[in-house]
């Protein structure tokens, strides 16, 4: 963490709120600082958009007088102290209001407090933008133009893996947003092999590419430790208790029976040509395919099934794809001629996200947006000896890094926490041997 955050905290979650401004459509402006219960900001790489919402104690009305019908903007700037000069720490953002929800008048009749549900301006503006219009060229231009042209408000989109392939399309009435997730699942890359493309907003920015590249290049934002709650951290500097997770638990691992039926050890795709009645099969085996991707253990990753023992079935998850060879001409590299290459890749490399997934609240920190990654030590359960520093005692696997693929930022006048959806899909070498301790043959049929 950097130094100018210790340097500008005086206590662990700190928060400054530059602006919180409700604005109507007609431009009048009003601060609600005084009227702030707690302000909600929810990011995940599997939303195209962030949302919200903000709690009020109101005991002036402006419900009525100023008013608030659900048409309204909001204007959001947080920083944590110490961020003050760097404009790219910042979390700023202008929503939308579009509902009034849970309105309860206090026992004095002077108070009520209600919560007004956010979205991103550009949701909004997806919701109408019906496009009628043909595409063709490189997936990731496409994507570029459909965002420049029909979404973009305030934030870039930042294109982080180009596209190998091509693709010829009609837009029958899709919205922006269709049109580049449909995209996101045809794009094979440029560099790296996992088709594993998403499109999604941060409190930074929009972003299109794969996640193999996040997990090759991808930032972290350091190491953080288990403290319970209520326990003694030993420690009086800032920066440490800003490293601390304060909550945690194991959402779930992996689940073989889901993994078997899905298609994630395993798939078979038959590419059906309607033109000359022929098909193509293509299997697929992700056990053998695994080593072949990078993944958020970034030296020599070893899964989080073994590879002596996972018994799987190609037939267990069979899908016909329809190929129009002579529909696409003068297209090379067509993703439609190509999805023998993407589907079982694409389909194992998603699933395997949800392998190991934990929960976590972290004190909070503007500077961090889903996509980046955490150094999770997770503490040991072994009961301890006499010689054991708890501090320093941590599972083999399930410590390592982990890839944020949530944020719920919790904000109010005094604290801001971040609670957290991490997952990893890979051990480190010393926690593999932990898995593959014994020596089963591998059957797949």
């Amino acid at each position: 963490m950097s130094s100018a955050v210790q340097d500008g905290l005086q206590t662990p979650g700190e928060i400054l709120i530059e602006e919180l401004s409700l604005i109507t459509t007609n431009g009048k402006s009003v601060s609600l600082l005084d009227y702030l219960i707690e302000l909600n900001i929810y990011e995940s790489i599997f939303s195209n958009v962030i949302s919200g919402e903000i709690i009020l104690s109101d005991s002036a009305n402006l419900i009525r007088y100023f008013p608030i019908t659900g048409e309204e903007y909001l204007s959001v700037r947080l920083i944590t102290p110490g961020f003050n000069d760097e404009k790219k720490y910042k979390i700023e953002k202008i929503f939308r209001v579009f509902t009034v929800e849970d309105r309860v008048l206090a026992r004095d009749q002077n108070t009520q407090i209600y919560k007004l549900k956010l979205i991103s301006p550009e949701a909004i503006v997806d919701s109408y933008a019906m496009l009628y219009s043909p595409f063709k060229g490189n997936i990731t231009k496409i994507v570029q133009d459909l965002f420049n042209n029909n979404l973009k408000i305030g934030k870039d989109l930042t294109i982080f893996t180009g596209a190998d392939n091509n693709v010829k399309f009609v837009s029958n009435g899709w919205s922006p947003f269709k049109c580049i997730n449909w995209l996101a699942k045809k794009t094979i890359p440029s560099d790296g092999k996992a088709c594993n493309f998403l499109f999604w907003e941060s409190t930074k920015s929009f972003y299109f590419g794969s996640l193999e590249t996040l997990f090759q290049n991808g930032n972290s934002i350091g190491d953080y430790r288990y403290a319970a709650t209520g326990v003694s951290v030993g420690t009086d500097d800032i920066q440490e208790k800003m490293t601390l997770i304060t909550q945690l638990s194991v959402e779930n691992g992996l689940d073989y029976i889901v993994g078997l039926d899905s298609g994630y050890f395993a798939s078979k795709l038959i590419s059906l040509n309607l033109y000359n009645k022929k098909q193509e099969v293509t299997e697929y085996d992700h056990v053998e395919q695994y080593s072949n991707y990078k993944h958020s253990t970034q030296y020599n990753p070893s899964p989080l099934f073994s590879k002596n023992s996972v018994t799987r079935n190609i037939n267990s998850h069979v899908r016909v794809y329809p190929k129009y060879p002579n529909l696409h001409t003068g297209v090379k590299k067509n993703y439609n001629e190509r999805m023998g290459e993407i589907y079982g890749n694409r389909l194992s490399n998603m699933k395997e996200l949800d392998n190991l997934k934990l929960n976590i609240i972290i004190h909070g920190r503007t500077d961090v947006e889903a996509g980046q990654f955490i150094n999770v030590k997770f503490p040991d359960m072994e009961p301890p000896s006499e010689m054991d520093i708890a501090k320093d005692k941590i599972d083999p696997r399930y410590s390592g890094r982990y890839l944020i693929t949530a944020i719920n930022h919790k904000i109010n006048l005094l604290n801001h926490s971040m609670s957290m959806e991490v997952i990893k899909d890979s051990f480190d070498p010393a926690a593999a041997t932990l898995i593959d301790a014994t020596n089963v043959s591998t059957t797949a049929y």
